[in-house]
């Protein structure tokens, strides 16, 4: 799939030049895909598009440039935004999230948390706020191909400030080479940056002195020692072989050097013993380099050439793009809407296309659970019946009858609820994506039942309505865009009529002591995670009114202090006892790892105050919990 992205970067005076340097390699190497954004500059503290051109035609050159943007749209020209802007505030992210998923690279600013997805190649400073990032290392800069072996002594030299060189370090500290006789004049390089503007060079004759390079950093290998500030050329140079040494315009950046491990001789103005020590010991300098060198380059044009954004991007509840991150990985975020509270999850792979097919009812079924689902149908049973009653019971209060109640079970599966529904007197009804379970259904179980998307409203429709009861068991969770999920479900289900949910639990053991465990092994199609608190305030804001909240799946296995249990394989009388204690404290607290939700649609009488029963929970005449998805961080089990 040929992907359209964006590529924002500073342009800002006084943030150097490396973010549109990295920019435009980035963009060269993603090719028609990418276009750089470089407004005309509307203030004094940026440069314009006129000098950027001047200063970079060569890089600039056969790139897709944009510098108006079009009006805001959700599906606007691009699938991805990149910024490299270092510092990015929340206004600013979310103009740029109106258009497509934002990713950001080395990024600093209060819009940190609220990137869809953050990749780290520079270290960050050490008191830096904000969340993790989804990946980082220095391998993902674009490294030189030029190398050479280390030197032995530091000869040829190198004086390079950056491409801005604010603090104009470069001409002043390069006299200070000569003048103390650190650096003989024949040997010496100084390179002024394309955006600088000063005084001429007096003071370097002898010296080489040129203007803006082209490509840079394939010419560091030539030189033994490079003195730069912390920066894009700093890692360039350690890559190359080269020794180097920074000289700092802040204590900012000295601090990031420090963190990184570079040498350093102080900020602005050096210091003296420090700088004749280090040209008297490249070993030294080497060796501190050389355990900040990558061991391989990583291709960052590939990574985001790779990205592949699936799910909503703005809270799918409430549509709120304000948000807290909670967990970064490779190939998904989660964040917190701040507005209503929903956890929600951002995918950045292809994902499996359909995985409730034929073979994951059976085959992959079995690799989970140890039977395929209809040799798991007791079981299944059995839970539906659990649920069948507290459905029934709810009916009967809110609709004043708790018998021939018309039913669309969402996610039917091979239809064991709706077989035990239809046994006790209902009108089942089954809709689910996977043909193959809703032929079983029609055929096997002489039961309606249709293949399709419930996120299509025209699906969803497919048998009428409105349903005295709708079911959703593990399957709330799947769906990428919540808001069209629930208003299709309000749509459907009456008055009185009872919206019937169960799934994962973030509040859950896991959920507690284990949450980044927990979103690591999150399926990478459950786009949402609920916690029982706050289904309440979710479902309300559709016409739902909560009327019980039973929690499910006890895992004392993942109580802390009991982690143990889970190695054992056949458990002694104190291990069982131990076990039996755990699943007693966690029905107690309400720390299963899933939940079930059993809400009324407004508009009838009223009914009884929400409860939260975290004991209540059907089991087998052995005592084993009985509930869909067993493991909830495994993956989902349709019914």
């Amino acid at each position: 799939m040929s992907r359209s992205m964006l590529l924002v970067p500073s342009v800002a005076k006084g943030n150097g030049s490396g973010h549109l340097v990295r920019c435009l390699a980035l963009a060269r190497a993603l090719g028609p895909q990418a276009s750089i954004y470089v407004p005309e500059a509307k203030s004094e503290t940026a440069w314009s598009a006129a000098e950027l051109s001047l200063a970079y035609a060569r890089e600039l050159s056969g790139l897709r440039i944009v510098s108006e943007l079009p009006a805001p749209s959700r599906r606007g020209p691009w699938d991805l935004i990149v910024l490299d802007r270092r510092a990015t505030s929340l206004p600013e992210f979310y103009s740029w999230d109106r258009y497509a998923p934002v990713m950001a690279i080395d990024e600093g600013g209060e819009a940190r948390d609220s990137m869809h997805y953050l990749v780290d190649i520079l270290p960050r400073h050490p008191k830096a706020a904000g969340c993790e990032a989804n990946l980082s290392g220095v391998g993902f800069l674009d490294l030189p191909r030029a190398r050479r072996p280390p030197p032995a002594e530091f000869k040829r030299v190198l004086v390079s400030f950056g491409g801005e060189d604010g603090a104009g370090l470069t001409l002043g500290f390069a006299r200070l080479l000569v003048a103390e006789g650190l650096v003989v004049p024949a040997d010496l390089t100084v390179v002024s940056g394309a955006l600088r503007r000063g005084a001429p060079p007096v003071g370097l004759e002898g010296a080489t002195i040129l203007g803006p390079v082209q490509d840079l950093k394939e010419h560091l290998s030539r030189y033994d020692l490079v003195f730069t500030q912390f920066g894009l050329t700093a890692f360039e140079a350690a890559w190359a072989g080269c020794g180097v040494v920074l000289l700092n315009p802040s204590r900012y950046h000295r601090e990031l050097s420090l963190t990184a491990g570079f040498p350093e001789i102080g900020i602005l103005r050096p210091d003296r013993k420090r700088l004749r020590r280090y040209l008297r010991a490249p070993a030294e300098v080497l060796d501190k380099l050389a355990e900040l060198v990558p061991s391989e380059p990583e291709s960052l044009a590939d990574l985001v050439a790779g990205l592949e954004p699936a799910g909503s991007r703005d809270c799918p509840s409430c549509g709120s793009p304000s948000r807290l991150s909670l967990y970064r990985g490779k190939a998904k975020s989660y964040f917190r809407c701040h507005a209503c509270g929903a956890v929600y999850m951002q995918r950045f792979s292809s994902g499996r296309e359909n995985p409730y097919k034929e073979s994951y009812f059976f085959d992959e079924y079995r690799k989970q659970y140890g039977k395929t689902y209809l040799q798991d149908w007791p079981a299944l049973t059995a839970l539906a019946e659990s649920r069948l009653d507290a459905i029934e019971e709810l009916a009967s209060s809110s609709l004043g009858r708790g018998k021939g109640l018309a039913m669309l079970d969402v996610g039917c599966a091979y239809g064991p609820f709706l077989a035990a529904a239809k046994a006790r007197g209902q009108e089942p009804y089954g809709l689910d994506a996977a043909e193959e379970a809703a032929s079983y259904v029609r055929k096997e179980l002489g039961i309606p039942a249709a293949a399709g998307d419930f996120l299509d409203s025209r699906a969803a429709s497919t048998f009428g309505g409105p349903f005295d009861a709708l079911s959703m068991w593990y399957v709330v969770e799947h769906f990428d865009r919540l808001d069209k999920a629930l208003r299709n479900a309000a749509a459907l289900v009456r008055p009185g009529g009872i919206l019937a949910i169960s799934t994962p639990s973030l509040e859950g053991a896991t959920g507690r002591f284990d949450r980044r465990g927990f979103f690591e092994r999150s399926p990478e199609d459950h786009f949402t995670v609920w916690e029982p608190s706050r289904a309440k305030g979710i479902l309300k804001a559709y016409g739902f009114r909560v009327e019980r909240i039973r929690v499910t799946g006890q895992h004392p296995e993942r109580l802390p202090g009991l982690r143990y249990l889970a190695s054992k394989a056949g458990r002694n009388p104190l291990d069982r006892a131990l076990a039996a204690l755990g699943t007693r404290i966690s029905r107690s607290l309400g720390l299963g790892d899933t939940f079930e939700v059993y809400a009324v649609r407004e508009g009838a009488k009223e009914a009884p105050a929400p409860q939260v029963d975290a004991k209540a929970e059907p089991r087998d005449a052995a005592g084993s919990d009985l509930e869909a998805g067993r493991d909830a961080t495994r993956g989902p089990k349709n019914d």
